[in-house]
């Protein structure tokens, strides 16, 4: 088992449509390869750890590459895993459509992630970067507000 976690910029005209698009891609994707991870979309920029065989999760990095709804793909981290860290593929996503105070809304997913990353305990470097990145990107905006 290999692990990475790679950070990039949406392009700025993404939409739920794209995101979505991404979500059912990679779920169809990486339950027929054996790859697990998790995706984090949130304001403007993804990070993504990615679980797998090392072939397929570089292959599936190249993919990756090639897709012009993001950009600046930025390897983080990469080596061998002892384990399987996400028993599935899972992407958190905000979207402002789904409340009446988007705001609020906002805030509430910023501090759900923050606390996932607290407690998360894992044994994995690439996953303990991971969540650094979110919580980074979530404070970060927090700070900006």
């Amino acid at each position: 088992m290999h692990e990475l976690t790679y950070t990039s910029l949406a392009d700025k005209n993404i939409s739920t449509k794209n995101l979505n698009d991404i979500l059912h891609t990679a779920n169809e994707f990486n339950g027929a390869n054996a790859i697990t991870g998790c995706l984090v979309s949130h304001n403007g920029q993804f990070v993504q750890t990615l679980h797998g065989e090392k072939r397929v999760i570089f292959d599936l990095m190249d993919r990756i590459k090639m897709d012009q709804r993001h950009s600046n793909i930025n390897l983080v981290w990469e080596g061998p895993a002892a384990k399987e860290v996400f028993p599935g593929w899972n992407m958190a996503f905000f979207s402002p459509d789904d409340y009446t105070n988007p705001s609020k809304g906002l805030l509430d997913f910023e501090k759900k992630l923050i606390t996932l990353s607290s407690f998360y305990k894992a044994d994995s470097a690439s996953v303990r970067i991971f969540w650094s990145i979110v919580k980074d990107l979530c404070l970060h905006q927090a700070n900006q507000t």
